[in-house]
């Protein structure tokens, strides 16, 4: 093999070849045991879990929090779905909050007035460019008792304006391998955590519930003699078939090697668009990043103050301009047919069962879902980069003049 999907390099085949050609107990150390040790390490966490993507980590975390039934979380409204979801599945009650109109992330002051005596979590996701206030979030929690966890699948190796580093601050984080990503193996993802009580549950619920996990992945050796006897207890807790494959486990590994170049890549083409976008500052609102937060840039997210241009008119245009096909905000949770048919979640104390059908409770999340424009970033190089660029500032002037 000559040449490499640009997003592969030597290292993944490399790994790859080596369970290829001697199997997967060719190595003291598995490529799952060298992945979360990496990981770790890169992040500075006491524990790393794999897992098969952020969904199935988000899903375990919910249920390693081990939380009294219909306990609430609150989540940004403007969000994936699965943010709900996996709070649902958990058996927990998504309590939906609305995003500041300038960060586009979940607004501090709409949180504060949705905690209840039951509520016990808060699921800080970390949208396209921008990245929470850690230090406040974590001060609201800390406050009111709360779980902080963190989505961190949209904003690896980000900063928030304290220098935070994403998924450090929470008590668990989560992160995405899907192939949009920063790194990728296809699909996978982690969690990371630096309780032991936690890292434990985690690895149990995404492993079958096998007795002998602990909450590092140093496990102890048990002779063949007694983990194949009739009378040995392989499973304590009951869990999931969430573990993320050998091959993977490699391919994320070198992924997460070259990680660096990866995030330099997306900060060039952020700082590229936002060469542009300040020129249009008249027309358009780019999403705030406070300074001097660091953002890795998973899209470049804003939206066109003028209400004569379409969303669809400005994307045909771009696309015309040799622009790559934009994403929409995907729709607001509150809004997803599944949440509504299920009855899954509230906005309010006051809601009825039914009232995610006429939900007015996150109003300035509703506004913007319908507007925002989500420029991708993953560009292999300059070329491809300047491309984009050019395509932005014709689409720009086509619309407003030079």
């Amino acid at each position: 093999m000559k040449s490499f999907y640009w997003r592969f390099s030597k290292l993944e085949k490399k790994y790859l070849d080596s369970i290829l050609h001697h199997g997967f107990g060719d190595k003291k150390k598995s490529y799952k045991y060298l992945l979360e040790d990496a990981f770790s390490k890169k992040f500075n966490i006491n524990y790393s879990i794999s897992f098969n993507s952020c969904t199935s980590a988000l899903h375990s975390s919910f249920l390693a929090l081990n939380l009294k039934k219909n306990s609430e979380v609150l989540v940004p409204s403007l969000t994936p779905i699965m943010c709900s979801t996996t709070i649902h599945l958990g058996g927990l009650k998504p309590i939906y909050v609305d995003v500041d109109p300038e960060t586009f992330l979940i607004d501090y002051d709409d949180l504060k007035k949705k905690i209840t005596s039951n509520t016990k979590a808060v699921l800080a996701v970390h949208m396209y460019s921008g990245i929470c206030d850690l230090k406040k979030l974590k001060s609201i929690c800390k406050k009111n008792k709360l779980y902080l966890i963190e989505d961190c699948a949209e904003a690896f190796g980000g900063k928030d304006e304290n220098h935070n580093l994403v998924g450090t601050i929470g008590d668990i984080s989560c992160w995405s391998f899907q192939s949009a990503k920063h790194i990728t193996c296809g699909d996978g993802g982690m969690a990371t955590t630096n309780n032991k009580i936690l890292a434990k549950r985690l690895r149990k619920i995404g492993n079958l519930g096998f007795s002998t996990l602990k909450a590092d992945n140093e496990q102890d050796p048990i002779p063949k003699d007694i983990r194949q006897n009739p009378n040995f207890n392989r499973f304590d807790e009951i869990g999931y078939n969430y573990r993320l494959n050998e091959f993977s486990c490699a391919i994320s590994l070198a992924q997460l090697k070259n990680s660096n170049k990866f995030i330099n890549l997306r900060r060039e083409v952020g700082k590229a668009f936002n060469k542009i976008t300040a020129k249009y500052s008249k027309y358009i609102q780019t999403q705030k990043i406070n300074t001097p937060a660091f953002s890795t840039y998973y899209t470049y997210a804003f939206h066109l103050k003028d209400t004569k241009v379409s969303w669809k008119k400005f994307r045909s245009i771009f696309i015309q301009n040799g622009g790559d096909p934009f994403y929409a905000a995907s729709k607001l949770n509150n809004q997803e047919k599944a949440i509504i048919k299920y009855s899954i979640g509230r906005c309010f104390k006051s809601c009825k069962a039914n009232c995610l059908n006429s939900c007015k409770g996150t109003p300035v999340a509703k506004n913007l879902q319908k507007k925002l424009i989500l420029l991708t970033t993953n560009q292999s190089n300059k070329t491809l980069i300047k491309s984009q660029v050019r395509s932005l500032e014709k689409t720009l002037k086509f619309f407003f003049g030079s």
